[in-house]
């Protein structure tokens, strides 16, 4: 007898990290600061592209970037990394 086991029940809901919505959040933030990408970029010592392609999704900033794009924005880290979780 072959017992039939709905696979359903064996997945587990993953929630994978949305850089696109990430970088939509670091967008507002920087518009809200009244900032540019360069402005971004020259206070945190990177370049402008760099900057564009967090907010695009196109790439995820290192930690270390994370930790002070949280400073200047005078936001948690926590607060900016969970703007890339995607509801339930």
């Amino acid at each position: 007898m072959v017992k039939v086991i709905d696979q359903r029940l064996l997945r587990k809901e993953v929630r994978l990290f949305d850089t696109k919505r990430f970088g939509d959040y670091l967008a507002v933030k920087r518009r809200n600061a009244g900032m540019t990408q360069a402005d971004v970029a020259e206070r945190l010592s990177l370049t402008r592209q760099s900057v564009s392609a967090y907010e695009t999704g196109e790439c995820f900033p290192d930690i270390s970037v994370v930790i002070e794009l949280a400073k200047l924005f005078e936001i948690t880290i926590d607060e900016l990394v969970m703007s890339g979780v995607p509801d339930t």
